[in-house]
């Protein structure tokens, strides 16, 4: 078993307790391959302060939330709500596309940068849910996509119907 399938095992042991943000963050940390001393230390912020958000006891800050998706690498949005279901989560499976996709994500800058590059599409996709629910978002993602893409008058990526294929066989 990989270094990264030990830490995720365990840290599924430990997140019995914390929120679906919690889980979310804990996840986003072993993915980045932080310490729990090293992210709060990057967010400003104490391990209790990070525990309290994690486990409920206390409300998730705009600022905090601002400094964690910074210190994790991630957009904010990302930190809010519940994007991702607790079991599709930090899988083994699902942290690798993540760490290969990462330098591909902070390269969109701009809505027309971000839909006309299958890659940063793709990326985005690989990071979300599969079955049914996940397809369902991808789905609607790719909707939004295509109405912003006309809105803004930006061109999408010649693969893109390709991607929604993809998408809706299961494949991505």
């Amino acid at each position: 078993m990989s270094t990264d399938a030990v830490a995720i095992a365990s840290a599924r042991e430990d997140a019995s307790d914390l929120t679906a943000l919690g889980r979310r963050l804990e996840f986003l940390r072993i993915d980045r391959g932080l310490s729990k001393q090293r992210l709060a230390s990057r967010a400003h912020a104490s391990r209790q302060q990070i525990w309290r958000v994690m486990t409920g006891k206390s409300e998730l800050t705009g600022a905090l939330r601002d400094r964690l998706a910074s210190a994790l690498d991630v957009d904010s949005s990302l930190l809010t709500g519940n994007a991702t279901p607790s079991s599709q989560v930090g899988t083994a499976q699902s942290a690798q596309p993540q760490r290969a996709t990462d330098t591909a994500m902070r390269a969109a800058v701009t809505l027309h940068d971000y839909v006309s590059d299958s890659l940063h599409l793709t990326a985005t996709l690989a990071t979300l849910p599969m079955g049914d629910g996940g397809r369902r978002l991808k789905r609607a993602l790719l909707t939004a996509l295509d109405d912003l893409a006309i809105d803004s008058a930006s061109t999408l990526p010649a693969d893109f119907a390709d991607i929604r294929r993809r998408v809706l066989a299961g494949d991505l």
